[in-house]
C-alpha cells in the first residue's frame, strides 16, 4: 500500500528544487497517483513513460544488466528523470 503522505512529501521535495517543472508519481504500472501538473498533461507523460520503461526493461534484460533502476533524458527544454522503485515511478522534468 502506498502512504498518501509519503507521496506527498515526496512532491513537496522536488517541487521546491530550483528549475524544476514538474513532479509525478505514479503507481507501478504508470497509473499517476499524484502530480504537481495539469492532469491531461500527467497522463499523456505517465503514459509515454510507461511504454519508455518497457522497452527500457527489454533493452537492461536483453543485454544481461539487472534491473532498470533510473531513466535521464536530456531534451531540448531540459531533462527528465524517471526513478523506479519497487511499488512507484518518480518522474521529474527539469
Amino acid at each position: 500500500m502506498i502512504d498518501v503522505n509519503e507521496v506527498k512529501a515526496i512532491i513537496r521535495r522536488f517541487e521546491d528544487k530550483e528549475g524544476v517543472r514538474g513532479v509525478i508519481i505514479c503507481d507501478s504500472s504508470g497509473l499517476p497517483i499524484k502530480s504537481n501538473l495539469e492532469i491531461d498533461v500527467t497522463e499523456e507523460i505517465s503514459a509515454f513513460v510507461t511504454s519508455l520503461i518497457g522497452k527500457g526493461k527489454q533493452v537492461v534484460t536483453a543485454l544481461n544488466e539487472g534491473s532498470l533502476k533510473f531513466i535521464r533524458l536530456e531534451t531540448g527544454k531540459g531533462e527528465i528523470m524517471i526513478a523506479l522503485e519497487a511499488n512507484l515511478i518518480l518522474i521529474i522534468l527539469k
